[in-house]
């Protein structure tokens, strides 16, 4: 059987999403996430979001622990697809790995027929993929609490910094740009996560900031600007002094939850039926998103 990652069976350890969801109170972070970036093929959006949808089915068939939050981009690279897992330690990771191998390895019948044929489309719709291994930072973080099942978007914030300059960068994050935050009374939440592994060797430290959203209406808030003006003269010189000479590029993309491609424990669906339930899979299928205005992309830090 091909790499099970080639197709996107994403898994998570004992503190991964069924834990984030299963109470009623916001969760924290998990200690780390497995990323899976898909650069889609142009044009072949519509025909990979159901091939997509197709494994979702087969892992809630086959009852695995695949979970995943499936997102498509509505600011960004327009082919491009993210599947978000999270993880309590990358051993449950390795071995729940192995334990969905066997189960899709084993199907037969009706299911290993839809697998042969899914497994044979997949070239004609990847152009590529990357996988990320990141690990959480607290200290990078601001308000990170929320209930998952609720939110609807991602703005995923990617940063890439000089060797060398990582401490110069997380004071500037935690003592400038998060007092800051709290000083303007910022309405976010973000989670700051650093890659281990899979990024490109030539940068050096890879941040990745992920802001959850229900509405793309909190880019309404203007919650850059106001961090901006709740910094003293001072303290702006020395927030845009840091990021010229730490940051070798930044990018801002927003994704769309997509629930039809997404497999998520049975507590998540219920803690919002109404959009994680299988009766309104369908119909998100073919709803159309709109693109917001793209994030500045030379920002210094993450909003």
């Amino acid at each position: 059987m091909k790499r099970v990652l080639f197709v996107i069976t994403l898994v998570m350890g004992s503190a991964g999403l069924s834990q984030l969801v299963a109470q009623e109170r916001p969760m924290g972070p998990p200690p780390a996430l497995l990323i899976v970036r898909e650069e889609i093929k142009p044009g072949q959006m519509p025909a990979h979001n159901k091939h997509s949808a197709a494994y979702a089915k087969i892992f809630d068939r086959l009852q695995t622990t695949s979970y995943r939050i499936a997102m498509v981009p509505v600011a960004g690279n327009e082919n491009e697809v993210v599947y978000v897992t999270p993880l309590g330690t990358f051993a449950q990771m390795e071995q729940m790995q192995k334990d969905t191998d066997k189960k899709m390895g084993g199907a037969t019948g009706a299911t290993r027929t839809e697998l042969d044929r899914l497994d044979r489309e997949a070239p004609d719709l990847h152009a590529g993929m990357r996988d990320l291994f990141a690990i959480y930072r607290s200290e990078m973080s601001y308000d990170p609490d929320v209930d998952i099942a609720k939110m609807r978007y991602f703005a995923i914030t990617t940063v890439r910094i000089r060797p060398g300059m990582d401490d110069a960068y997380i004071d500037s994050i935690r003592n400038l740009t998060n007092v800051a935050r709290e000083k303007a009374k910022a309405e976010l939440h973000v989670a700051a996560f650093q890659v281990i592994a899979g990024s490109p060797a030539a940068a050096g430290a890879t941040y990745m900031f992920f802001r959850p959203m229900k509405s793309l209406s909190d880019y309404d808030l203007r919650i850059g600007a106001r961090v901006r003006q709740a910094m003293s003269d001072e303290q702006k010189k020395k927030a845009d002094k840091t990021a010229g000479e730490v940051i070798l590029n930044t990018e801002t993309s927003v994704y769309a939850f997509m629930p039809q491609m997404s497999y998520v424990p049975k507590e998540m669906i219920a803690r919002d039926a109404a959009f994680w339930g299988p009766k309104t899979k369908e119909a998100a299928m073919s709803k159309p998103r709109k693109r917001p205005a793209k994030a500045d992309s030379k920002a210094a830090n993450p909003q």
